[in-house]
Protein backbone atom coordinates (compact mmCIF):
# COMPACT_ATOMS: atom_id res chain seq x y z
CA UNK A 1 0.00 0.00 0.00
CA UNK A 2 2.93 2.30 1.18
CA UNK A 3 4.41 2.14 -2.59
CA UNK A 4 0.98 2.33 -4.68
CA UNK A 5 0.13 5.55 -2.27
CA UNK A 6 4.08 6.74 -3.64
CA UNK A 7 3.17 6.42 -7.02
CA UNK A 8 0.08 7.57 -6.69
CA UNK A 9 1.65 10.68 -5.41
CA UNK A 10 5.02 11.11 -7.87
CA UNK A 11 2.11 10.34 -10.98
CA UNK A 12 -1.48 11.64 -9.81
CA UNK A 13 -3.57 10.37 -12.28
CA UNK A 14 -6.28 12.62 -10.33
CA UNK A 15 -5.74 16.04 -10.55
CA UNK A 16 -8.65 17.68 -8.53
CA UNK A 17 -7.02 17.28 -5.41
CA UNK A 18 -8.14 20.04 -2.92
CA UNK A 19 -6.62 20.67 0.64
CA UNK A 20 -9.34 21.94 2.94
CA UNK A 21 -8.48 25.37 4.79
CA UNK A 22 -9.93 27.67 7.49
CA UNK A 23 -9.50 31.05 8.81
CA UNK A 24 -11.68 30.37 11.88
CA UNK A 25 -8.32 29.92 13.88
CA UNK A 26 -7.24 33.53 12.64
CA UNK A 27 -10.17 34.75 14.72
CA UNK A 28 -9.95 32.60 17.54
CA UNK A 29 -5.96 31.53 17.97
CA UNK A 30 -5.78 28.75 19.78
CA UNK A 31 -9.64 27.99 20.54
CA UNK A 32 -10.95 27.60 16.98
CA UNK A 33 -11.04 25.10 14.60
CA UNK A 34 -6.98 23.98 12.78
CA UNK A 35 -6.00 26.38 10.13
CA UNK A 36 -5.46 23.23 7.79
CA UNK A 37 -7.74 19.97 7.22
CA UNK A 38 -6.55 16.83 7.50
CA UNK A 39 -7.55 13.54 5.68
CA UNK A 40 -7.57 10.90 8.00
CA UNK A 41 -7.95 8.32 6.04
CA UNK A 42 -5.74 5.57 3.82
CA UNK A 43 -6.26 7.29 0.39
CA UNK A 44 -3.03 8.89 -1.62
CA UNK A 45 -3.82 11.83 0.01
CA UNK A 46 -4.96 10.44 3.94
CA UNK A 47 -2.71 10.39 7.16
CA UNK A 48 -3.81 6.60 8.10
CA UNK A 49 -5.02 8.07 11.29
CA UNK A 50 -7.68 5.63 10.46
CA UNK A 51 -7.12 2.68 11.81
CA UNK A 52 -3.74 3.65 13.60
CA UNK A 53 -2.53 1.43 16.81
CA UNK A 54 -2.52 3.37 19.72
CA UNK A 55 -0.78 2.86 23.02
CA UNK A 56 -2.54 1.84 26.37
CA UNK A 57 -3.32 5.69 27.08
CA UNK A 58 -5.37 6.35 23.31
CA UNK A 59 -1.99 8.08 22.05
CA UNK A 60 -1.15 7.30 18.27
CA UNK A 61 1.78 4.94 17.18
CA UNK A 62 2.98 5.29 13.99
CA UNK A 63 5.24 2.66 11.74
CA UNK A 64 6.06 -0.68 11.66
CA UNK A 65 7.69 -0.25 15.14
CA UNK A 66 4.94 1.66 16.78
CA UNK A 67 6.70 4.89 17.28
CA UNK A 68 5.49 7.79 18.49
CA UNK A 69 5.61 10.51 16.23
CA UNK A 70 5.38 13.88 17.85
CA UNK A 71 4.08 15.42 14.59
CA UNK A 72 1.42 13.01 13.57
CA UNK A 73 0.30 12.75 16.95
CA UNK A 74 -0.37 16.85 17.36
CA UNK A 75 -2.09 16.39 13.56
CA UNK A 76 -4.44 13.67 14.56
CA UNK A 77 -4.91 15.73 17.90
CA UNK A 78 -6.26 18.87 15.73
CA UNK A 79 -8.36 16.07 13.09
CA UNK A 80 -10.27 14.81 15.73
CA UNK A 81 -10.24 18.42 17.45
CA UNK A 82 -12.08 19.84 14.89
CA UNK A 83 -14.48 16.56 14.46
CA UNK A 84 -15.38 17.35 17.91
CA UNK A 85 -15.92 20.98 17.36
CA UNK A 86 -17.86 20.20 14.18
CA UNK A 87 -20.35 17.48 15.31
CA UNK A 88 -19.77 16.99 19.45
CA UNK A 89 -18.85 13.59 18.99
CA UNK A 90 -17.38 12.31 22.34
CA UNK A 91 -14.88 9.63 20.79
CA UNK A 92 -13.30 12.29 19.16
CA UNK A 93 -13.04 14.33 22.29
CA UNK A 94 -11.58 11.41 23.93
CA UNK A 95 -9.18 11.12 21.14
CA UNK A 96 -8.06 14.60 21.52
CA UNK A 97 -7.23 14.88 24.80
CA UNK A 98 -5.19 11.40 24.32
CA UNK A 99 -3.09 13.26 22.22
CA UNK A 100 -2.85 16.43 24.29
CA UNK A 101 -1.76 14.32 27.31
CA UNK A 102 0.85 12.98 25.56
CA UNK A 103 2.15 16.34 24.34
CA UNK A 104 1.82 17.63 27.78
CA UNK A 105 3.18 14.62 29.29
CA UNK A 106 6.55 13.97 27.36
CA UNK A 107 8.82 17.07 26.95
CA UNK A 108 12.02 16.72 27.37
CA UNK A 109 14.19 18.99 29.06
CA UNK A 110 17.56 18.43 27.05
CA UNK A 111 19.11 19.66 24.85
CA UNK A 112 16.81 22.52 25.55
CA UNK A 113 13.49 22.43 28.15
CA UNK A 114 10.26 21.72 26.05
CA UNK A 115 11.82 19.77 23.61
CA UNK A 116 9.97 16.73 21.91
CA UNK A 117 12.29 14.45 20.10
CA UNK A 118 11.87 11.84 17.17
CA UNK A 119 13.15 8.04 17.98
CA UNK A 120 14.04 6.79 14.90
CA UNK A 121 16.15 7.98 12.02
CA UNK A 122 15.30 10.26 8.83
CA UNK A 123 17.90 9.10 6.27
CA UNK A 124 17.05 11.45 3.88
CA UNK A 125 17.84 14.44 5.99
CA UNK A 126 20.94 13.43 7.80
CA UNK A 127 19.02 13.01 10.72
CA UNK A 128 19.51 10.39 13.25
CA UNK A 129 17.40 8.67 16.02
CA UNK A 130 16.56 11.81 18.47
CA UNK A 131 16.07 14.51 15.75
CA UNK A 132 14.16 17.53 16.74
CA UNK A 133 11.10 19.78 14.76
CA UNK A 134 10.38 22.97 14.44
CA UNK A 135 6.85 22.10 12.95
CA UNK A 136 6.47 19.36 15.67
CA UNK A 137 6.91 22.03 18.29
CA UNK A 138 4.19 24.54 16.46
CA UNK A 139 1.46 21.98 16.20
CA UNK A 140 2.19 20.52 19.85
CA UNK A 141 1.38 24.26 21.04
CA UNK A 142 -1.26 24.67 18.35
CA UNK A 143 -3.24 21.72 20.37
CA UNK A 144 -1.78 22.42 23.71
CA UNK A 145 -3.43 25.86 23.76
CA UNK A 146 -6.77 24.26 22.37
CA UNK A 147 -6.97 21.28 25.39
CA UNK A 148 -5.99 24.51 27.77
CA UNK A 149 -8.89 26.51 26.16
CA UNK A 150 -11.54 23.58 26.82
CA UNK A 151 -9.61 22.09 29.98
CA UNK A 152 -8.34 24.93 32.17
CA UNK A 153 -6.07 24.20 35.07
CA UNK A 154 -4.66 20.76 33.69
CA UNK A 155 -1.08 22.03 32.84
CA UNK A 156 -1.41 22.30 29.16
CA UNK A 157 -1.19 25.95 28.75
CA UNK A 158 2.30 25.75 30.91
CA UNK A 159 3.02 22.73 28.65
CA UNK A 160 2.07 25.28 25.49
CA UNK A 161 4.77 27.56 27.10
CA UNK A 162 7.31 25.06 27.66
CA UNK A 163 6.97 23.27 23.72
CA UNK A 164 8.04 27.42 22.89
CA UNK A 165 11.21 27.67 24.50
CA UNK A 166 13.26 25.83 21.89
CA UNK A 167 12.38 28.41 19.61
CA UNK A 168 14.40 30.61 21.73
CA UNK A 169 17.74 28.61 20.30
CA UNK A 170 19.60 28.07 17.24
CA UNK A 171 19.71 24.36 15.85
CA UNK A 172 23.82 24.73 17.63
CA UNK A 173 22.24 24.83 20.65
CA UNK A 174 19.74 22.32 20.88
CA UNK A 175 16.79 24.29 19.57
CA UNK A 176 15.26 24.31 16.67
CA UNK A 177 15.81 28.11 14.59
CA UNK A 178 18.09 28.42 12.19
CA UNK A 179 19.52 31.82 11.62
CA UNK A 180 21.71 33.89 9.23
CA UNK A 181 22.76 37.69 9.60
CA UNK A 182 19.57 38.73 8.45
CA UNK A 183 17.48 35.29 7.98
CA UNK A 184 15.64 33.45 10.59
CA UNK A 185 14.25 29.97 9.03
CA UNK A 186 12.15 27.28 11.42
CA UNK A 187 13.36 23.86 10.74
CA UNK A 188 11.05 21.09 10.30
CA UNK A 189 14.61 19.13 10.81
CA UNK A 190 16.11 21.13 12.82
CA UNK A 191 20.00 19.31 12.28
CA UNK A 192 22.63 21.01 10.72
CA UNK A 193 22.00 20.02 7.27
CA UNK A 194 19.20 22.52 7.75
CA UNK A 195 16.70 21.58 4.74
CA UNK A 196 14.66 24.75 4.73
CA UNK A 197 11.07 22.51 4.12
CA UNK A 198 8.37 25.38 3.41
CA UNK A 199 5.32 23.50 4.97
CA UNK A 200 7.24 22.69 8.01
CA UNK A 201 8.23 26.32 9.04
CA UNK A 202 4.79 27.66 8.38
CA UNK A 203 3.45 25.02 10.92
CA UNK A 204 5.75 26.23 13.17
CA UNK A 205 4.94 29.65 12.85
CA UNK A 206 1.55 29.38 13.33
CA UNK A 207 1.90 27.63 16.56
CA UNK A 208 4.17 30.49 17.82
CA UNK A 209 1.70 33.00 16.33
CA UNK A 210 -1.35 31.57 18.60
CA UNK A 211 0.84 31.54 21.80
CA UNK A 212 1.70 35.01 21.56
CA UNK A 213 -2.07 35.96 20.39
CA UNK A 214 -3.50 33.75 23.73
CA UNK A 215 -0.54 33.84 26.20
CA UNK A 216 1.66 37.01 25.20
CA UNK A 217 4.47 35.99 25.20
CA UNK A 218 6.13 38.93 24.09
CA UNK A 219 9.42 37.75 23.20
CA UNK A 220 7.98 35.86 20.09
CA UNK A 221 6.44 38.69 18.34
CA UNK A 222 9.99 39.94 17.20
CA UNK A 223 10.92 36.18 16.32
CA UNK A 224 7.98 35.45 14.32
CA UNK A 225 8.68 38.98 12.78
CA UNK A 226 11.77 37.88 11.11
CA UNK A 227 10.75 34.31 10.25
CA UNK A 228 8.06 36.32 8.41
CA UNK A 229 10.11 38.14 6.84
CA UNK A 230 12.66 35.35 5.40
CA UNK A 231 9.35 33.55 4.18
CA UNK A 232 8.84 36.93 1.92
CA UNK A 233 12.05 37.50 1.20
CA UNK A 234 12.41 33.19 0.03
CA UNK A 235 9.09 32.87 -1.33
CA UNK A 236 10.95 33.24 -5.11
CA UNK A 237 13.05 30.39 -4.30
CA UNK A 238 10.25 27.68 -3.63
CA UNK A 239 8.99 28.95 -7.20
CA UNK A 240 10.32 27.46 -10.26
CA UNK A 241 8.18 29.11 -12.73
CA UNK A 242 5.57 26.25 -13.40
CA UNK A 243 5.41 24.58 -9.49
CA UNK A 244 5.86 24.85 -5.58
CA UNK A 245 9.23 23.77 -4.11
CA UNK A 246 9.01 21.45 -1.28
CA UNK A 247 12.25 22.29 0.12
CA UNK A 248 15.83 24.01 -0.50
CA UNK A 249 18.09 20.90 -0.60
CA UNK A 250 19.07 20.10 -4.30
CA UNK A 251 20.09 16.43 -4.60
CA UNK A 252 23.61 15.39 -6.01
CA UNK A 253 24.10 16.35 -9.35
CA UNK A 254 21.64 19.52 -8.60
CA UNK A 255 18.03 18.91 -8.77
CA UNK A 256 15.36 21.08 -7.28
CA UNK A 257 13.05 18.94 -4.50
CA UNK A 258 9.60 19.50 -6.40
CA UNK A 259 6.67 19.42 -4.01
CA UNK A 260 4.85 16.11 -4.80
CA UNK A 261 0.86 17.49 -5.47
CA UNK A 262 -0.08 16.87 -1.79
CA UNK A 263 2.33 19.50 -0.96
CA UNK A 264 2.04 21.70 -3.70
CA UNK A 265 -1.97 21.47 -2.16
CA UNK A 266 -0.51 21.95 1.27
CA UNK A 267 1.61 25.40 0.21
CA UNK A 268 -1.56 26.55 -1.78
CA UNK A 269 -3.71 26.64 1.67
CA UNK A 270 -0.70 27.78 4.13
CA UNK A 271 -1.02 30.92 1.78
CA UNK A 272 -4.32 31.58 2.15
CA UNK A 273 -3.60 30.94 5.69
CA UNK A 274 -0.67 33.34 6.01
CA UNK A 275 -2.15 36.06 3.89
CA UNK A 276 -5.18 36.63 6.33
CA UNK A 277 -2.97 36.35 9.47
CA UNK A 278 -0.54 38.46 8.34
CA UNK A 279 -1.79 41.02 5.36
CA UNK A 280 0.68 40.37 3.09
CA UNK A 281 -0.48 40.31 -0.67
CA UNK A 282 2.55 38.76 -1.62
CA UNK A 283 1.16 35.39 -0.03
CA UNK A 284 -2.06 35.76 -1.71
CA UNK A 285 -0.62 36.59 -4.98
CA UNK A 286 1.77 33.55 -4.84
CA UNK A 287 -1.49 31.38 -3.80
CA UNK A 288 -3.59 32.39 -6.70
CA UNK A 289 -0.02 31.33 -8.89
CA UNK A 290 0.76 28.33 -7.71
CA UNK A 291 -3.18 27.57 -8.24
CA UNK A 292 -2.96 28.58 -11.86
CA UNK A 293 0.25 26.11 -11.91
CA UNK A 294 -1.59 22.99 -11.16
CA UNK A 295 -4.21 23.45 -14.07
CA UNK A 296 -2.36 24.04 -16.96
CA UNK A 297 -1.38 21.13 -18.69
CA UNK A 298 2.07 21.77 -19.26
CA UNK A 299 2.65 21.99 -15.81
CA UNK A 300 1.16 18.79 -15.29
CA UNK A 301 3.54 17.17 -17.75
CA UNK A 302 6.25 18.76 -16.62
CA UNK A 303 6.09 17.46 -12.77
CA UNK A 304 5.57 13.75 -14.44
CA UNK A 305 8.73 13.98 -16.74
CA UNK A 306 10.81 15.64 -14.34
CA UNK A 307 9.67 12.81 -11.53
CA UNK A 308 10.48 10.22 -14.19
CA UNK A 309 13.88 12.10 -14.96
CA UNK A 310 14.78 11.96 -10.92
CA UNK A 311 13.77 8.88 -10.07
CA UNK A 312 17.30 7.18 -10.72
CA UNK A 313 19.21 9.74 -8.83
CA UNK A 314 16.18 8.78 -5.86
CA UNK A 315 16.33 5.17 -6.33
CA UNK A 316 19.99 5.63 -6.05
CA UNK A 317 19.78 7.95 -2.84
CA UNK A 318 21.32 10.73 -4.19
CA UNK A 319 18.35 13.05 -3.09
CA UNK A 320 19.10 12.51 0.18
CA UNK A 321 22.17 13.97 2.83
CA UNK A 322 23.91 10.53 2.88
CA UNK A 323 24.12 10.38 -1.34
CA UNK A 324 25.48 14.17 -1.25
CA UNK A 325 22.20 16.28 -1.70
CA UNK A 326 22.48 19.33 0.33
CA UNK A 327 20.49 22.95 1.37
Amino acid sequence: MNLLRRLALGFPTNWNHQRGWSLDAVREPGAASYFIKWDPGTGAYGEDFTGAPRDAGGALLSGASRWYHPIRIAQFALHRYDVWQSTGDAEARADFFAQACWLRDNQHDAPVPGIYSFDFPWEKYGAPSGWTSAMGQGEAISVLLRADHRQPGSGFGDAAIRAAQPFRSEIARGGVVWRSKKDVFFEEVANAHAPHILNGCIYALWGLWELHQRANETWAADLMQQCLETIVRWLPRFDNGWWSIYSLMRSASGQPHLATLKYHEFHIAQLHVLAAMFSEPLFESTASRWEAYEHRPESRRRLIRTTLQTLPERLLGRDGVPGGARA
